[in-house]
């Protein structure tokens, strides 16, 4: 009896050992198991983290370009803007390097166009699409869209300059030419020469005042309407020398003393101060004698 009990009890420390020892190794197989399943979730992570990166700076990298593109482009128009306010008739190099500057700037968005869609593509593709990742890149794509659309726009106007050029420069030339004919209009006064009689007879000059019907007394003056086209034009900025084939009698308004001389026995009509001379526009030159001729000598 007492030797069946021993057996037993032996039998009993045997199969506790082996239990120990099978639990043991579960436990060693499910340790290896967690070992195995945390090594690869840090890879995973590690993975994701290392995607994540690449990711973002692929997007900094896409605004970043987008920031300077759009710089670009407000040096281009501004440059644009001021080509269209000149007059100047040869813009077309200017035109041309506008031109440059903006196919350059297509260029590069057309290189970020390729990488936002890299970008999307591989998002999606990938199984690791990060949150709210599409929609960064959705507003990445709305920002080059308005940049390519500006850049057309530009481009468009660009275009245009040297018809707005030629535009300008017609117009300011017609400007230009109205402005040198009322100048010139205002620089020009009139003269005549003759004798009394011949100035009369034209309606130049008349007797006002006196008695005796005029005979004794009267004073020589202007008509009050004068025909310009009996008058010879002259530059009233200008000195002149206006030489008479004959003596001179009168000049007609009386002018300021100092303003001009007389010379080769008042033959010749020397204007010296040509502002003060030319306040009034109209010089009538009486000569002795019959109609007479008479030369001009323009001063600088």
């Amino acid at each position: 009896m007492v030797k069946i009990i021993g057996i037993l009890a032996f039998l009993a420390l045997v199969a506790a050992g082996c239990s120990n020892a099978n639990r043991e190794q579960e436990l060693q197989r499910q340790l290896s198991q967690v070992q195995a399943a945390d090594s690869t979730m840090r890879e995973g992570i590690a993975d994701r983290d290392k995607y994540m990166e690449q990711v973002m700076t692929a997007v900094n990298e896409s605004y970043a370009s987008l920031e300077k593109a759009r710089v670009r482009e407000g040096g281009v128009a501004e440059r644009a803007t001021g080509v269209e306010g000149s007059a100047k008739k040869t813009n077309v190099v200017t035109r041309e390097d506008l031109l440059k500057d903006l196919r350059e700037i297509s260029s590069t968005l057309q290189e970020n166009r390729k990488r936002i869609g890299t970008l999307q593509s591989k998002n999606r593709s990938n199984g690791r699409q990060l949150a709210g990742l599409d929609t960064l890149i959705e507003n990445l794509k709305v920002s080059l869209k308005e940049r390519e659309e500006s850049i057309a726009q530009l481009q468009g106007r660009i275009q245009g300059l040297e018809a707005n050029v030629a535009e300008n420069t017609r117009t300011i030339a017609g400007k230009d030419s109205l402005l040198d004919l009322r100048l010139k209009a205002i620089n020009t006064a009139y003269y005549v020469i003759g004798t009394r009689d011949e100035l009369k007879r034209k309606g130049i000059i008349s007797d006002a005042g006196g008695f005796l019907w005029g005979l004794l007394g009267s004073t020589t003056v202007l008509a009050d309407s004068l025909d310009e086209s009996r008058f010879s034009p002259v530059d009233r900025t200008k000195g002149q020398l206006i030489q008479v084939d004959g003596k001179i009698d009168q000049i007609l308004p009386k002018r300021i003393a100092g303003t001009f001389a007389m010379a080769g026995s008042d033959s010749a009509l020397t204007i010296i101060s040509p502002e003060k001379f030319w306040q009034q526009r109209y010089l009538v030159i009486v000569v002795e004698g019959r109609e007479r001729r008479s030369d001009v000598v323009q001063g600088g």
